[in-house]
Formats: C-alpha cells, structure tokens, sequence
C-alpha cells in the first residue's frame, strides 16, 4: 500500500474529532437526530479549518447503514466507501475546472434520478466562488426545489464572490481558524501515537507557520519526519523553514528598548548570517513587537494564537516598559519595512531603523512634558535671565487666566478731628481715588507698565521657542 500523509492519515472522521468548530458540527448533529435536514448547505472559512471534512461527515451521517445518525458507525460499507472517497451516492466536485454551463446543466439532469443505493444523494462542490455566473443561474432552479433525496454542500474560502441569489437559497456556517492551543495538543496527541517526539519549540514554530490551518501544520510535520526523523526540535523547524527563532527577536526587541544600538545591529547581522532574509526578518520582527505591544497594553484576550514558550517571553521583556516606548519603536519599523521593499540596499535601511529606534530608550510621555519644557526654557532664555523667567506652569496658567493690571492706590493719610486747621497759606491739590492728577509718580507707574510690558513679551518669545523646541521633539519621535 502506497504512504499516507498524516493530512489524510489523521483525518477526522466523526464530529466530534473536529477541532474548534463546535458551532458548525452541533448544529448539524441536532439536525440530524431531529429530522430537520435541509437541502443546501453553504460552509466559508479559510483553508485547512475542516469545510471538506465536516462536508464527509455529514454526508456519512445521512447514508450510514444504522442511519441517518449524527455518529455514524464507520463500519457499514457506505461508511467505509465515503471514507475511501468511492461512493456511488456522494460526488465530489471541483469548482475551479468544472465552472462551466454544460457541467452544470449535466449535473442537474443526473440530480433527477434516484440514488444508486444510499440513502441520499450529495454533491459536494468545493471552491464554489469559482463558478461562472451563468453557471450560478444555473443552478439556481434546482437548487432552490431540489428532489428529496437530494442535498447540495457548498464549500468556498470566499463567500463575497458567491451571488446572494445562491446565498438566500443555503444554510450558511463559517468556521474559524484552529487556536494554537488546539492545534499543539492534537498535534501532541497524534505525533505520539507515530512514536514522534516534538518539542514546545517546533510545536511553537508549526503553529505559527500554519496560520490556523491544521493540514498545513500536519503537512509540515510530515516534512519534518523526514528532514530530521521522529525526534524534531524547534531548531529544526527553524532551518527548515527558514523561520526566524523567537528568541532571537527577543534579543533584537531588548536591545533596542536598552538602548544599545551596537547589541541590536550585532543580533541582525547574525541573523542574516544564518540566511534570513532582510524581508523576513523585518516581518518577523513587526508580528513580535506588536504581540509585546498587546502585553504591555495587557490585551490579553488578543494573544489567544501566541504559543506559551513565545508568551512567556514577551511577559518577561515587558516588564516596567511604557506601552508608547514599545508604540513608537513599531511605528519606526513599519515605516522602514515599506522602504526595505523598494530600497537597493534593504540592510542599510534596516540598520538604520535600528538605530533610530533604540534613541528612543526613553519615551515620553503627556505627563512629562512640563519637565521638558522648564528645560528647553533654561536652554533657551537670554543670558543672563536664565532661571528667572517663569515656569512653565505659571506661563501656562498666565496664557489660560487674563492678566488684569491694577494701578496701586496710595492710602489716605487719617484725618484729624481735633479743632479746625490754621490758615497756612494756599491749599495743595486734592489727590482722587486713580491718584494724582500730575508729579512724578504717574511717569514711574507708566515706567513700571512698559517693564511688565517687555517682561511678558520676552515670556511670550520664550515660550514660542519653547513650543517649537517640544514640537521638534516629537517631530523626531
């Protein structure tokens, strides 16, 4: 007998051996032990999530010999043909190169008559989208009042190109990607039964090479076997794949948050020294950063596909950095990853982004800013009116709060009341509540005006330099 590949091999072959669709195979399970089967069934989701596979199941269900039965036995002889993909009853059909008129024209015609010996006819048309529209019109006819014992599965990875005419007409379920804790343990669970050993890290590495789709992860481990046997370690996958180690992220990650721009270029010219390439590693890098960015905001609930090894790595670097530091580093790379693509020398751009973003140990933030101005305003003040100026928060509060300017009033001298004052000659002016009419003291109160005048123009010009300084500063950032 010819080798089986474990994506065949390790088929699920009953509901309950599907993996993380609980929403598609329990509705389907209940319809079956209520008798409420319909007669179109439209199921979306990316590749490898188990469409084709709960498509069998199901059509095995409705033709079991002990059926129709939401667990069918496995044993009877339609089980066994639907398994082996030979069963009169239950035609499989390609979309993509049967999307024509005529094919679908012959397969209404041979819909009308009875089925060879199960109990329902099932066709299964995966990659649906792919059908013409005057195919979909087709088909709409029988679709809509097929015969009883017929019953339509769709299958497609993308729905948007399916005519809401086709949509109307079909119960419709999406399934989602596979978690990665699902993925490891069945992985576990199947490689141990094939004496095959694997590691957290290749576990790890498989997971997030697959993209939540198990026939790629059971592909890849089947490639495996074969690159280093039954006994595989994350740093096989790595060079098998060309991965990039996710504690080799870390390193690159810590160095730049540290500041030490030479550790970090030091780390990526070992990297490439491995053969990664630029574009790879600058992917892999962003995808890291922005799952240390999530934990460092501590949106925990978005990291369900981080495998442990990785999490618990991005827990330790995360500990005392400000979210925006970590904000601002993957805003510096994702800049350059768009320049690495269109560059002639993608490593130059890399290592600059590098170094740009390990200036940046420090982040600040809107709390610290009255610190920074007082700062620049030192930097900035003329000489010899450095640090008398105001702080940065009087001129804040000046600018928010009028300034009234009050003209002093001299007090009254107290009267006397004792017996009326001799004649000693003319009497001096009056003096009124705004002062005196004349003398001296008006020309220095209008000298005092024109200082606090020049004073709060020179504020005015430290504080404009000021703001430019902080917005060059972020302008850097």
């Amino acid at each position: 007998m010819s080798y089986l590949v474990f994506a065949r091999k390790w088929r699920p072959q009953s509901f309950e051996e599907v993996l993380s669709q609980e929403h598609v195979t329990v509705t389907l399970k209940n319809a079956i032990d209520t008798g409420r089967i319909g007669h179109a069934y439209l199921m979306t989701g990316p590749r490898g999530v188990g469409k084709t596979t709960t498509a069998r199941i199901f059509a095995k269900a409705l033709n079991c010999e002990k059926g129709p039965s939401s667990q069918p036995c496995q044993q009877c002889d339609s089980c066994r043909s639907i398994t082996s993909g030979n069963h009169l009853d239950v035609r499989e059909i390609d979309g993509a190169s049967n999307r024509g008129i005529d094919q679908i024209r012959e397969l209404r015609e041979q819909a009308r008559y009875a089925s060879a010996g199960g109990r329902y006819k099932i066709y299964i048309i995966d990659e649906v989208h792919m059908l013409t529209n005057e195919a979909f019109n087709a088909l709409l006819k029988i679709l809509e009042e097929p015969p009883d014992s017929v019953v339509f599965i769709f299958a497609t990875t993308q729905p948007r190109k399916v005519p809401d005419t086709i949509l109307s007409r079909c119960q419709r379920f999406d399934f989602r990607r596979i978690p990665v804790t699902d993925m490891s343990e069945y992985l576990q669970k199947e490689a141990s039964g094939e004496g095959i050993a694997l590691d957290g890290a290749a576990l790890s590495l498989i997971c997030r090479a697959s993209g939540g789709s198990m026939r790629d992860a059971l592909s890849l481990v089947d490639q495996l076997v074969s690159f280093s046997g039954k006994d595989i370690h994350g740093e096989d996958v790595a060079r098998l794949l060309g991965m990039v180690k996710t504690d080799l992220l870390a390193g690159i990650a810590s160095a730049v948050l540290a500041g030490d721009t030479s550790g970090a270029i030091d780390r990526v010219s070992r990297s490439l020294s491995e053969g990664y390439g630029v574009d790879e590693l600058m992917d892999a890098f962003i995808s890291f950063l922005r799952n240390l960015l999530l934990v460092v905001a501590g949106a925990s609930e978005s990291l369900g596909e981080v495998p442990e090894t990785e999490m618990k790595l991005l827990v330790d670097l995360a500990a005392g950095i400000p979210d925006v530091a970590v904000l601002n580093i993957l805003r510096i790379i994702s800049s350059a990853s768009i320049e690495v693509k269109r560059s002639n020398l993608p490593r130059v751009t890399l290592e600059t982004a590098l170094m740009t973003a390990s200036k940046l140990s420090r982040a600040f933030s809107l709390d610290e800013l009255p610190g920074i101005a007082e700062r620049l305003s030192e930097k900035v003040a003329p000489p010899g009116v450095k640090g008398d100026g105001p702080k940065p928060e009087e001129t804040v509060q000046e600018l928010e709060e009028p300034v009234h300017c009050v003209e002093s009033v001299p007090e009254a001298a107290p009267v006397e009341e004792e017996g009326p004052e001799p004649d000693s000659g003319p009497e001096p002016p009056e003096e009124t509540a705004d002062g005196p009419e004349e003398g001296p003291p008006e020309a220095e109160e209008s000298t005092g005006e024109d200082t606090r005048r020049s004073s709060e123009e020179i504020d005015r010009e430290k504080e404009k330099e000021t703001s430019q300084q902080i917005l060059g500063l972020f302008d850097a950032v």
